[in-house]
């Protein structure tokens, strides 16, 4: 119950400002309304919000210089014709650190070729593949078949003719 609530006062809270200002539907006032009367950490913070808004706009407007649109706009297109061009290290760099990651892979596949025929090989015993497979399914565990019952008369016969 208190997860919901909490997904329920995250989305409130998203809206609030939007409330404040008059800008949601009729239904959604009702909605953030209703929670609002329920919940004492919303109400805080659209108490908090109102508060923050009436101060922004008690607050003197700037006035701005008579040219400052024109002083702005001429520099953004100022801004947009200079053609960007990245630092002549930079470039360098794109060129170089591939390079170096290319050669230390082609010098480390070459270093373990060597150290592979430098080094002394061990033999290795490795069961095949067929006795690897029954022993983890656990087949090479069975007994032999108890005397006298069917599948060891049968492999006596077997044996015996083969």
């Amino acid at each position: 119950m208190r997860q919901n609530k909490k997904m329920k006062c995250k989305k409130i809270r998203k809206k609030l400002v939007a409330y404040l200002d008059g800008e949601l539907s009729e239904k959604q006032k009702l909605l953030i309304k209703r929670h609002l009367l329920e919940c004492a950490e919303c109400r805080k913070e659209v108490d908090l919000l109102s508060r923050t808004s009436c101060l922004l706009k008690n607050q003197p407007r700037i006035k701005s210089s008579l040219d400052f649109d024109v002083n702005l706009w001429r520099k953004i297109n100022s801004l947009e014709k200079r053609e960007i061009t990245p630092h002549p290290l930079k470039r360098v760099a794109y060129i170089i650190l591939p390079a170096a990651v290319a050669a230390a892979l082609i010098i480390g596949v070459f270093m373990g070729n060597l150290v592979e025929k430098l080094t002394p090989s061990q033999n290795v015993n490795t069961p095949n593949l067929e006795e690897e497979y029954l022993s983890s399914i656990g087949l090479d565990s069975f007994e032999d078949f108890p005397p006298g019952s069917l599948p060891q008369a049968y492999f006596s016969l077997t044996n015996q003719t083969g």
